[in-house]
């Protein structure tokens, strides 16, 4: 029930706004007192998601963007992977990450069409930020180096955020 309970989330930020979601009390969920969706929610993958539907939707219903979103950000996470082990070994060292990566059954499975839970935008954010600190501390170059380490302390918090708090049993 996640996924549609994400496509529910990100259905009330489309047709009620931002505030609106801040300030939501879901009485469908943890009856009778209901459950407030900002605090103990997955906030970043419901508003990236409307946002992007809101630039990218292209005439699709919300439903449809949220059933193909996990497979195009699977796919894009493919190339920050190339990045990252690109930054690290090289660039073949980057093209075989990348292929290991899209052949993962583990992968595989949470970036499926319909799958539209954070696991897939979380690993995106993570690699992003992982091959933009890799880039700044093995590529000094001054203001730039600053800039990408900066971007990439903004992307972590992001896939931190996506995940729920998954990575630090991890970590």
């Amino acid at each position: 029930f996640d996924p549609y309970f994400n496509y529910r989330a990100t259905d009330h930020i489309v047709q009620n706004g931002y505030d609106s979601y801040l300030n939501w009390i879901d009485q469908k969920s943890w009856h009778p007192f209901g459950r407030d969706i900002s605090d103990n929610s997955q906030n970043v993958l419901h508003l990236t998601t409307a946002i992007l539907y809101k630039i990218f939707g292209f005439g699709l219903s919300l439903y449809d963007f949220t059933v193909y979103f996990p497979l195009v950000f699977g796919s894009l996470t493919s190339i920050g992977v190339f990045a990252f082990v690109r930054v690290l070994g090289g660039t073949t060292s980057g093209m075989i990450a990348a292929l290991m990566f899209s052949i993962s059954a583990p992968i595989f499975t949470r970036g499926l069409i319909g799958w539209f839970k954070s696991e897939p935008l979380g690993l995106f954010f993570g690699f992003i930020a992982m091959y933009l600190f890799a880039s700044g501390i093995m590529n000094y170059k001054g203001k730039s180096s600053l800039l990408k380490l900066s971007f990439a302390g903004l992307f972590l918090s992001l896939a931190l955020s996506s995940w729920g708090g998954i990575l630090f049993f991890v970590i």
